[in-house]
């Protein structure tokens, strides 16, 4: 069958057409799948024998032939598919017509992918466009090295799917991720022995492609539960159902890890990592989402924590407004209420909470490193436990980012909520992009030299957020930013479907219907989108290590006692983040660990409450020639709230005192000026919205030429101009995956994203 792009219009039209009038059947729509799927066949073949690369055509390829399969379960299986979209909000007043149209939606979806498909690779082998070399990447011969991982002696980005089936068909394109699952009712007995079945799988288990060991805390064995019952009490519901400060406890994981880790050091399907916990949070403030009592015990550790932090009864006293006599006797609380915020009670309660926290990941820590000492450790992660106001969950989300050999995370992203009142960024933004931009931003601030993996990322769909209709721009824009922020591997949630097509019981899951497991367009975008960033993988990187003289100051003295610091923070990160230069964070932590000598300056906003350590921390950054500014309402007062004894003071640098978030900003952009530190390009963006929406940022190389990366996050449409930084108009703005050349100005749409070569 010849093939052309206008053959392709009148199929894409008829196909519709049919749709629409519900008068095709589903075996002309299967037919219609399987004619492009073999024109896409035959494409590739002739562009193989040109030499050209055809790694995102495959992939596409393979993605229809395994959706035409689940189609297929979809067209025999209604009633199923009914009480999935029944227990979807944004659904289920209409699951019947959603059951009914989702086979037939899913073919559409693969003959726009494949339409797709055809035209660029027609377009690759006429000239039109160009494609840069992509590796096929051997996940059993990549490795971690410091900030990258690598392959073929190159940095490459790595993606996959959480439950994806087994199998070539399934992992020679969609990702070939391996690993191994762990849960203390493995601990067969009190002498610490080992479910033998489980040894002999290790034992036998090949070196295998790079993976990452995924250690559950959900279950407790039947015997310590018998001997111990109060080993659950005082659990981080819902994903650590124990007491972590139970000896018992802490032996089992002991036994475990003694038992399974030498059978797994230095394997390929280690070298992403021992994930320690799965979402830990240990939530303490009463009557809220996931909130429980800390133990008996976590109380008499808590009573030693004061001692140890006070020094004397006396002074615990004068602080919490109490009259203890001694801290054997005295009462502390087991959790917490909401109203005891900014009290030193509620100070300390949230300090000993996160403290007992990283204490026990370091445990964990410790006993795997005894028997693999080149283990690399990390934790599944929660980025909203630093990005949003609470901090009663005991993460302590510097200390553990610094302990951890891996950065660990299942960031969020997302659209509008299927329920309640419009968010405030829905007003400026197309999706919630504040978790995933903040917290890596976070993340490369405490330890820039360390890979960072989302081990369930949750961009596609959340418990709050799904779309049908879900475009491939949406989904390109919120991957390809996640690895310009410091992202390097990825599992998606989720791939829930069996190779027949039925579901792993998820059907019976809110999570499952009208998500990426019915949208074989966004299944191929994910890994369209990665075969692109690894063509390209080298500047990536250098977009990930860039400096960024611009810090924004955050300590857990706000953030504990205040009730919306992180908001506040928020704001100040916003007010910067839009104009091309790359922003960071600071802490005492991250003044004293990292070099500090590319920062241009420090900003502090509505940051009343900090411990003496930091401004003794910020003024060793004055010292050094840094300029701090603030706000003034901030550096006031202790952690307790007493007055601090120490305030800032010029020195080889300075302190500058402002009135505004406005002028703050100016401020440091004029610092920026003054160092030569602002981009090498000048881009302005009108969108019709006050607030902008085009995160970018800037490379440029030793010729003079520059490289834009820029990403419209915006609610509309957005018009950009490209000048030079001497405000001359480039001579040249080209695509530089595809070749296609630009005016110096353009308009960009909801979601798209271009990597510019600019001269």
């Amino acid at each position: 069958m010849k093939y052309n792009n206008n053959s392709s219009r009148f199929i894409k039209s008829t196909f519709f057409s049919l749709l629409i009038c519900g008068s095709i059947s589903a075996q002309t729509t299967e037919k219609i799948v399987k004619e492009k799927i073999n024109i896409l066949k035959i494409e590739i073949r002739k562009a193989q024998s040109k030499k050209i690369n055809t790694l995102k055509e495959e992939t596409a390829l393979r993605t229809a032939e395994i959706f035409l399969d689940y189609a297929k379960w979809d067209d025999d299986n209604f009633e199923t598919n009914k009480k999935s979209f029944a227990l979807v909000n944004a659904y289920k007043k209409e699951a019947d017509k959603y059951a009914k149209m989702l086979p037939d939606f899913e073919r559409k979806e693969m003959a726009i992918m494949l339409d797709d498909a055809i035209s660029e690779l027609q377009q690759i082998a006429t000239g039109k466009i160009k494609r840069l070399p992509t590796p096929k990447i051997d996940w059993s011969k990549t490795d971690v090295n410091k900030d990258e991982i690598t392959f073929a002696g190159k940095p490459v980005f790595l993606t996959d799917w959480t439950w994806k089936p087994a199998g070539k068909k399934y992992t020679e394109f969609h990702g070939d991720q391996d690993g191994y699952f762990l849960t203390p009712s493995y601990v067969v007995n009190e002498n610490g022995e080992v479910n033998p079945q489980k040894l002999k799988e290790l034992t036998t288990k090949e070196n295998g492609s790079m993976g990452f060991i995924f250690f559950n805390h959900s279950t407790t064995p039947t015997w310590a539960k018998n001997k111990y019952p109060e080993i659950t009490d005082g659990p981080g519901i819902k994903y650590t159902m124990y007491d972590i400060n139970h000896p018992v406890a802490q032996k089992i994981q002991s036994d475990l890890i003694a038992a399974v880790v030498p059978l797994m050091a230095g394997k390929q399907y280690t070298k992403l990592g021992y994930m320690l916990c799965n979402e830990p949070h240990w939530n303490t403030i009463q009557k809220t989402w996931a909130s429980a009592p800390i133990s008996d015990l976590a109380v008499l550790d808590f009573k030693k924590w004061l001692e140890k932090r006070h020094g004397n009864i006396d002074e615990v006293n004068e602080l919490w407004k109490t009259n203890f006599s001694n801290f054997e006797t005295m009462v502390v609380p087991k959790d917490i209420i909401e109203s005891q915020q900014g009290t030193a009670t509620w100070f300390d309660f949230e300090s000993y909470n996160m403290d007992r926290v990283t204490n026990w990941f370091s445990f964990l820590q410790k006993e795997v490193k005894k028997y693999d000492p080149n283990a690399r450790t990390h934790m599944k992660i929660m980025p909203n436990l630093w990005t949003e106001n609470k901090r009663d969950h005991g993460i302590d989300m510097e200390a553990l980012t610094r302990n951890s050999d891996i950065i660990g995370n299942d960031c969020s992203t997302g659209g509008p909520w299927m329920w309640g009142k419009p968010k405030e960024w829905e007003k400026n933004f197309n999706f919630d992009w504040v978790e995933m931009c903040m917290s890596y931003d976070f993340y490369k601030s405490i330890s820039p030299d360390k890979i960072m993996f989302n081990t369930e990322g949750h961009f596609l769909s959340t418990g709050k957020y799904r779309d049908l209709y879900q475009t491939k721009e949406y989904v390109r824009c919120n991957y390809w930013q996640a690895y310009v922020h410091g992202l390097t591997a990825i599992q998606t949630w989720y791939w829930a479907r069996r190779e027949d097509g039925s579901s792993r019981k998820s059907e019976d899951s809110n999570g499952y219907a009208a998500s990426n497991n019915h949208q074989p367009r966004v299944v191929n975008e994910v890994h369209a989108t990665i075969l692109d960033l690894n063509s390209i993988s080298d500047k990536i990187m250098e977009l990930q290590r860039q400096e960024k003289p611009i810090r924004i100051f955050y300590t857990k003295a706000s953030s504990i006692n205040k009730p919306t610091h992180m908001d506040d923070i928020f704001k100040a990160y916003q007010k910067v983040f839009f104009e091309g230069t790359p922003i960071g964070f600071a802490t005492k932590g991250i003044i004293e660990n990292n070099d500090n000598k590319t920062w241009e300056t420090i900003l502090i906003t509505k940051t009343p409450f900090a411990f003496e350590t930091d401004i003794k921390a910020l003024q060793s950054y004055i010292d050094t020639g840094g300029v701090v500014i603030m706000d003034k309402e901030s550096l006031k007062t202790d952690e307790y709230g007493r007055p601090l004894q120490t305030s800032l003071k010029d020195s080889k640098g300075k302190v500058i005192v402002v009135e505004s978030l406005n002028e703050m900003k100016n401020k440091a952009f004029s610092i920026l000026k003054e160092k030569n530190k602002l981009p090498a390009l000048n881009v302005k963006e009108s969108n019709g919205l006050e607030q902008k929406g085009c995160d970018w940022r800037v490379l440029s190389d030793k010729n003079g030429n520059s490289f834009l990366n820029i990403a419209n996050y915006g609610k509309n449409e957005a018009a950009i101009s490209i000048t030079l930084a001497d405000g001359k108009t480039p001579t040249s703005v080209v695509n530089y995956l595809t070749g296609e050349k630009l005016a110096p100005t353009f308009k960009m749409n909801i979601n798209q994203v271009y990597f510019l070569e600019v001269k």
